[in-house]
């Protein structure tokens, strides 16, 4: 697939306008189109509703665009990370799976900085799947995940895990919710709105760590991924929907800073407690994996 024409198809997308596109990019509004036109007879599909002054995206065009980005993003992170590992002799290649425990990682890296000021790195944002698999086929150094319901990876993983961070999951309500008086969710009262999680990336393995810690929600259609938690924080504030939270890892236990969101703990017979985990493999010989280790 050919990559300049996913970032034309993510100009497009943002503008709504192949002149717009044509005039940033110093090309004509021609030969946007026909990128669009050879896009869309690759993938067979209609990406776009072409109008006489504007350009919208079909519903395909909508459920594409997370990918194309996807595929834009991994291949400039993984161009970045060749360029970077050739021009530095310490250097450490690390993942993280959200933003929730970024903390975690960047209190970890910057100590590591004061005592090696000289050393090097990059960091990706994946989903479990693609960071294990990057630990794994060594393009990552390390990476950070969780267990929550299940473990990170399978006991027949090569890979060794570290749990670095405890504590409960809980739920994020709208102070607008009267449920958000109660001092817990039961799952009846989980059942009166959507439920949102974040990932960066389309996610079985999350979706299913949820579903196994609390089965009593055994309709998928209700669980949604989202693609930032700024989008989950406005939903779940504005009382549209719940959302999983990782207690102990956002800023205030119960409320948000506005005092918008209320984050509950969730009754269930299942305990609700994740760990944060290091994932490395224990023949990486980088010299600075195990010093970042011992600042988790």
């Amino acid at each position: 697939m050919d990559l300049n024409r996913l970032k034309t198809f993510l100009k497009v997308a943002q503008y709504g306008s192949f002149k717009q596109v044509a005039d940033e990019n110093f090309i004509t509004q021609r030969a946007v189109s026909k990128q669009m036109r050879q896009l869309e007879d690759e993938l067979n599909v209609t990406l776009f509703h072409r109008g006489k002054n504007k350009v919208t995206l079909t519903p395909e065009g909508h459920r594409f665009i997370s990918s194309a980005q996807d595929i834009v993003n991994n291949y400039t992170t993984a161009l970045n990370d060749l360029h970077r590992s050739i021009s530095s002799d310490q250097m450490l290649r690390v993942g993280y799976f959200s933003v929730f425990e970024k903390k975690l990682l960047q209190n970890a890296l910057y100590s590591l900085l004061t005592v090696n000021p000289k050393l090097s790195f990059t960091i990706r944002e994946g989903s479990n799947e693609h960071l294990t698999e990057s630990v794994r086929n060594g393009s990552l150094d390390l990476a950070l995940s969780i267990s929550y319901g299940q473990p990170a990876v399978s006991p027949q993983s090569n890979l060794t895990v570290r749990t670095i961070f405890t504590d409960e999951m809980v739920m994020g309500v709208s102070t607008l919710n009267p449920l958000s008086k109660h001092s817990a969710l039961t799952a009846q009262d989980l059942s009166t709105l959507p439920i949102l999680y974040y990932s960066p990336e389309t996610s079985t393995f999350l979706l299913e760590s949820f579903m196994a810690s609390m089965p009593f929600l055994d309709d998928y259609s209700r669980i949604h991924r989202v693609t930032s938690t700024e989008q989950m924080d406005i939903l779940v504030a504005l009382n549209q929907a719940f959302a999983f939270y990782p207690g102990g890892l956002i800023n205030h236990r119960r409320i948000s800073a506005d005092g918008q969101i209320r984050y509950l703990p969730i009754s269930s017979v299942l305990p609700q407690s994740y760990d944060i985990v290091a994932l490395y493999n224990q023949v990486n010989q980088n010299p600075m994996l195990e010093k970042l280790l011992g600042e988790f």
